[in-house]
């Protein structure tokens, strides 16, 4: 009895996982794209249709809205939360590297609102694009991925003038909600970090969850990033 669909990209781990929790504890019919992590994916979906028929998983991006429309004929919320995301010092980046960073946090969350922009416009939904708070200040050794995630953030605010007023379009910028999993920043380093934060500790997954599903209820709200990250920014 699920009246609204939510797709969620990048939704089998970490953030993501928590947003597809989130929206199916909201009533919300749950769909969400994975790319490397088949084995997180399905275990989610599996415990989701547990407790109700009704989610899917994808494999590939290439064919994603079309898959979509085969297990759901509405949508009303796109949520654009897939990244790459690893260092890139000047001296070794690579163009193939720029051009990852540059699909996964730009090019394929504009080519997404593209294909569901009749959708969304037919059932007067919204965007929510994930950024970083610190992107559009620069992040030493990072300068790639800032760059990308600066240029979803451009977007928010473009695309938000021009599909308005049929569609909102908003951003979810984290702080440090969860550390690397390799282990590469020891409790020194977390220390220092935490010191820049005005709350003095990193934030929850549920506070993105949180802040992203406040967005899809905020009929006022178009165009905007909002920084979820103690203060740091």
């Amino acid at each position: 009895m699920r009246k609204k669909t939510v797709f969620i990209t990048g939704g089998a781990k970490r953030i993501g996982a928590s947003m597809v929790n989130y929206f199916h504890e909201q009533n919300y019919k749950v769909i969400f794209h994975y790319n490397h992590s088949k084995q997180e994916a399905e275990k989610l979906s599996l415990e989701l249709n547990g407790k109700e028929a009704g989610s899917a998983s994808k494999e590939s991006i290439d064919s994603t809205v079309a898959e979509f429309y085969k297990v759901s004929k509405e949508i009303n919320v796109l949520i654009n939360n897939a990244s790459s995301f690893y260092p890139t010092p000047l001296q070794n980046a690579t163009e193939e590297e720029w051009i990852n960073l540059l699909n996964t946090n730009t090019t394929t969350p504009l080519f997404l609102i593209k294909g569901f922009q009749e959708g969304l416009t037919k059932s007067k939904g919204c965007v929510i694009n994930i950024s970083d708070s610190l992107a559009p200040r620069g992040i030493k050794n990072f300068s790639l991925y800032s760059g990308a995630k600066g240029a979803l953030e451009t977007l928010t605010k473009s695309l938000a003038k021009e599909l308005a007023p049929a569609v909102r379009i908003n951003a979810v910028a984290p702080g440090i909600i969860l550390w690397p999993e390799n282990g590469e920043i020891d409790d020194e380093e977390k220390n220092k970090i935490l010191k820049n934060v005005d709350l003095g500790r990193a934030g929850d997954p549920i506070d993105i969850s949180s802040a992203v599903y406040f967005l899809t209820q905020a009929n006022y709200i178009t165009g905007q990033t909002l920084r979820v990250d103690g203060g740091r920014s």
